[in-house]
């Protein structure tokens, strides 16, 4: 059994809020572009198309 979440997954794109002059923060919510898109919090396990994000590093 895994832990992973759909934060995780490259799938999974974030929502962002404009906070000020050209700046922006992210928030807890964002969608799923696999197969179709779907609404999705960062906290959502993951499903069966998850697929593990590559490290930005």
């Amino acid at each position: 059994m895994s832990n992973n979440t759909c934060e995780t997954c490259k799938h999974f794109f974030r929502h962002y809020v404009e906070n000020g002059k050209s700046k922006f923060a992210p928030i807890s919510e964002g969608h799923c572009g696999h197969p179709r898109l779907k609404c999705r919090r960062i906290d959502t396990p993951a499903c069966e198309k998850f697929s593990l994000r590559k490290s930005d590093t």
